[in-house]
């Protein structure tokens, strides 16, 4: 009976030791919380913001006011890449740190967003980082002739990380921050041989001619997943895809530049996180903007390559969009007024093809195409189309007196308060060119432009096949 009860005292000690050892793990794990505000006044118009940490998307709902709180338990420190809508600027989480941050949405780059956390001046560094890349990368004039400009882009360089040095921060903080400075100038300085010539379209041999410029940003691509963390290296890749195409396939239409850069990115970037970053964020704005006529090749690369949840979501959003309005699709309805107040329908043109131009008056690009559309609908009078075009102009006089001044032909709507067609179809920038069919069925929910040429072609193919 002794040994009994000595052996029942044994269990409970280690029972108790263990209870104990749960408690003080529990104890130990600890969250880290970033409470997120607008700056007070704002008008927020999204429901969540997220982090992306690690190559995870941790969201966070917001309220009216634009405040939300994020509990996170990571498992290390590290930088991560804070984003509320269009805007994205990173930040530093700390294992069991509150941060408070307060954004104002015109700061778009972050870098005057005010962050309080207890993380030893880390957080406080890199929005003087940001600010002061930012600024000492403009001061990278454009202006200045090729050799001085890659001379002072080096030297801006150089300096950023000499003062990143003289800090106290521990050599890896130093290494992020060094590398947010250098891809923050290497950002800026992507637009220099347009700019340097005034923006002006450029021919290949034109852009070729900067030697030194394209030896230095194209030579050889930086790969570095472990900057992947920092919102200035991932603009960085991103362009550097985008204008390396641009330079190799200059005057190819613009998918086959997207399809030939998945294939320069499966070919060259060896690193799987950096390879699905990279694929993601060639293909994925492509089908935001574009849809997916015509893109099988990028879409098929996508869902072969890409696995990580948080590009795969955001892409299959888009897809799903635009499957809703894939060629055979029936279009939606609108119910517009004209310039003289009458209501027109997009019904009342069944029997016939609808060319749809969504523009307004201070859109520059549909300006650009009015021309373009008046030599077409000219030359296809008395077809069987129908030229529509719908302001997106708030100010009716100002559209009114564009078309008179403009002599424009066609129907000529205004779109008013009611957004649903344009919701339908997903029209996010403008111009914007829609083909619908006699039967109120869609041809194409992204058409070529005017200007192109191959918008008359696909009219004219359209008309023969009807009759």
């Amino acid at each position: 009976r002794c040994q009994r009860k000595i052996g029942r005292l044994l269990v409970m000690k280690v029972l108790v030791l263990f209870i104990a050892m749960v408690c003080a793990i529990a104890c130990t794990t600890t969250e880290t919380i970033l409470d997120f505000n607008l700056v007070e006044g704002s008008i927020n118009k999204l429901d969540s913001a997220y982090v992306i940490f690690q190559e995870q998307a941790y969201r966070f709902p917001l309220d009216a006011q634009g405040k939300g709180t994020l509990k996170m338990n990571i498992k290390e420190d590290g930088f991560a890449i804070l984003v509320y809508g269009k805007l994205s600027t990173n930040i530093y989480l700390k294992q069991g740190n509150t941060l408070k941050v307060i954004w104002d949405k015109e700061d778009w780059r972050g870098g005057k967003m005010q962050v309080v956390s207890d993380d030893g001046g880390i957080n406080e560094y890199i929005r003087l980082n940001i600010e002061k890349s930012f600024k000492k990368a403009t001061e990278c004039s454009f202006t200045l002739e090729e050799d001085s400009f890659m001379d002072k882009v080096e030297q801006t360089i150089r300096e950023l990380s000499a003062g990143i040095d003289s800090t106290n921060f521990a050599p890896e903080i130093k290494d992020i921050l060094k590398a947010s400075s250098k891809y923050e100038v290497l950002y800026w300085i992507y637009k220099y041989p347009r700019f340097h010539n005034f923006g002006k379209r450029m021919s290949q041999e034109e852009y070729l001619a900067f030697k030194r410029f394209n030896e230095y940003m194209f030579d050889k691509f930086e790969a570095h997943p472990e900057y992947l963390c920092l919102t200035a290296y991932r603009e960085y890749a991103v362009n550097w895809f985008y204008e390396l195409m641009q330079l190799r396939c200059f005057g190819e239409p613009y998918i086959l530049k997207k399809e030939k850069a998945c294939q320069y990115i499966l070919e060259h970037v060896k690193n799987a996180e950096l390879r699905e970053y990279a694929l993601a964020e060639t293909i994925t704005p492509y089908i935001k903007s574009y849809g997916i006529e015509g893109a099988e090749n990028i879409i098929e690369c996508f869902r072969t390559n890409v696995k990580n949840p948080m590009y795969v979501n955001l892409f299959e959003s888009y897809y799903t969009i635009w499957k809703q309005i894939s060629p055979g699709s029936f279009a939606c309805d609108f119910r517009y007024s004209d310039v003289d107040g009458k209501q027109v329908r997009l019904s009342d043109f069944k029997g016939k093809y609808v060319f749809i131009d969504i523009w307004a008056t201070w859109c520059k690009p549909c300006c650009y195409e009015i021309p373009f559309i008046q030599e077409i609908e000219h030359r296809l009078a008395g077809k069987d189309v129908v030229f529509v075009s719908i302001s997106t102009d708030k100010d009716t006089d100002v559209w009114r007196k564009k078309v008179k001044e403009e002599n424009m032909g066609g129907i000529q709507l205004n779109i008013g308060k009611d957004r649903s067609f344009t919701n339908y179809f997903y029209v996010t920038s403008i111009p914007r060119f829609i083909i619908i069919d006699p039967e109120q069925k869609i041809v194409t929910a992204h058409a070529p432009k005017p200007s192109s040429g191959e918008l008359e072609k696909l009219l004219n193919k359209l008309l023969e096949k009807q009759g």
